[in-house]
């Protein structure tokens, strides 16, 4: 029963609290809970913030040309996703492809086994468009999954996208091989990024555990 009563204050909550839009670039917008940080690394630009239950990181990045094809999306996501795997030692739980604007993206469920001390439960988000790459992600604790969950979709939802540009289609060794090599770029940044919101999102809950034996 207490557990179901927290649960609707979180959901009251959320809904309630004015979220904060962000222009990812001229064509992606997307809403965090609160202000968030901005970085840039290796020509990919980070935002990232939290609350009480999470962590919500997005990073974008131009890939320049050539500009991946339509048919070669589902390989370079494959990429990315084969990548985070390796580096965090992840434990792939669910695979989900999605549409937005058309446009095909692909979603992972997947829990970390690098550190027992991190955020071990991760869904993260990712799709290409107009040869921009956008990759947003919310880390949590198993423990908080379900009361996280609500904010979760809340996030994943707030993303907004025009003016899409669908390549036309010309299959050559060139490209393919350019989006192999840019799926690789990204999981490398994407590492770096889980790796940093981990720590401080541990550093957040140290911390009001501090305040709240004081």
């Amino acid at each position: 029963m207490k557990y179901l009563i927290v649960l609707l204050l979180i959901s009251n909550f959320s809904f309630s609290q004015e979220w904060t839009k962000i222009e990812l670039n001229e064509f992606a917008s997307i809403k965090f809970p609160n202000p968030s940080d901005v970085k840039n690394n290796r020509q990919a630009k980070i935002y990232s913030t939290s609350d009480d239950v999470g962590r919500y990181i997005v990073m974008t990045k131009d890939l320049g040309d050539p500009k991946l094809k339509e048919s070669e999306l589902y390989g370079f996501y494959q990429d990315v996703i084969a990548g985070t795997l390796k580096t965090t030692q992840g434990e792939l739980l669910e695979t989900n492809e999605f549409i937005l604007n058309g446009i095909l993206g692909m979603e992972i469920l997947y829990k970390t086994n690098l550190n027992s001390l991190l955020t071990d439960l991760r869904q993260k988000r990712i799709i290409l468009i107009n040869n921009n790459v956008i990759s947003y992600e919310f880390i949590t604790y198993s423990e908080n999954k379900q009361l996280a969950a609500i904010n979760k979709n809340k996030f994943f939802n707030s993303i907004s996208i025009s003016k899409v540009i669908v390549p036309k289609e010309k299959e050559t060794n060139d490209t393919y091989k350019s989006g192999s090599k840019s799926g690789k770029i990204v999981f490398y940044v994407s590492i770096i990024v889980l790796l940093i919101g981990g720590v401080l999102l541990i550093l957040n809950r140290n911390r009001k555990r501090n305040i709240k034996t004081k």
